[in-house]
């Protein structure tokens, strides 16, 4: 498919998004698509290279004149091997005529000159303990692949969005509390008897709390992997 010179769609960010580490979480980022014509509807559609990663809510759709429109993308929690693979998404336009009943009959119809595409790369940043585990090396998705693949983007129903974040929080909250934790460890240790006795019901909450939020990110994690697998 051609990537027609006059650009059909504006985008924001622009050519690469960034996903920050750590990846054990659901990460979730925002892209701004523009109608950049005065006068005409553009039809778009999202796909990917790695569609059991990424779900996208819209990733088809119709604008208006100059309308715009935010799409969320949520990345999966991933293996540390996935890290250092290439993500890339493909952004589709064409020119929206008629009425349009049928979003996925509307796109087969269409011919590969009447299309406009651009590339969107996803650069991963690992955290620091992620970065040690890779070997020191984080590859970004900025290298040109011949022969890549490209499959529909799959687009996330609201109770998956919304799960998807609870998954996010929960992890943040989890590493806050590891971290919690350590210090406290790290503060019991030298301590008199008694200070250390004091400790130790503090230490004992902040277990707690971490293995509760350990136990519900599982299940969220789970939960969202049967509604991709059968609702979507």
């Amino acid at each position: 498919m051609p990537n027609n010179a006059e650009s059909k769609l504006a985008l924001d960010p622009c050519d690469v998004i960034v996903f920050e580490g750590p990846f054990s979480r659901s990460v979730s980022r925002k892209l701004v698509i523009k109608n950049t014509s005065k006068t005409q509807r553009m039809a778009f559609k999202m796909k990917t290279t790695t569609p059991k990663l990424f779900y996208v809510r819209p990733n088809i759709g119709v604008l208006g004149p100059e309308e715009k429109v935010t799409v969320d993308i949520f990345m999966q929690p991933m293996l540390q091997e996935q890290i250092q693979k290439r993500h890339k998404f493909l952004l589709l336009a064409a020119d929206a005529t008629g009425d349009i009943t049928d979003m996925q009959e509307f796109w087969k119809l269409q011919r590969p000159e009447d299309i406009w595409d651009t590339k969107i790369q996803c650069e991963l940043v690992p955290s620091k303990e992620e970065f040690r585990q890779v070997g020191g090396s984080a590859r970004s998705s900025n290298d040109n692949m011949d022969g890549e693949v490209h499959f529909d983007a799959q687009e996330a129903n609201e109770p998956v969005a919304k799960l998807l974040k609870q998954v996010g929080f929960l992890e943040s909250e989890r590493l806050t509390l590891k971290d919690q934790i350590y210090k406290l460890r790290d503060q019991t240790i030298g301590t008199s008897p008694g200070q250390a006795i004091i400790r130790r019901p503090r230490l004992g909450r902040c277990t707690f709390f971490y293995m509760a939020a350990v136990i519900v990110t599982t299940l969220a994690a789970l939960l969202g992997a049967f509604y991709g697998k059968n609702f979507l």
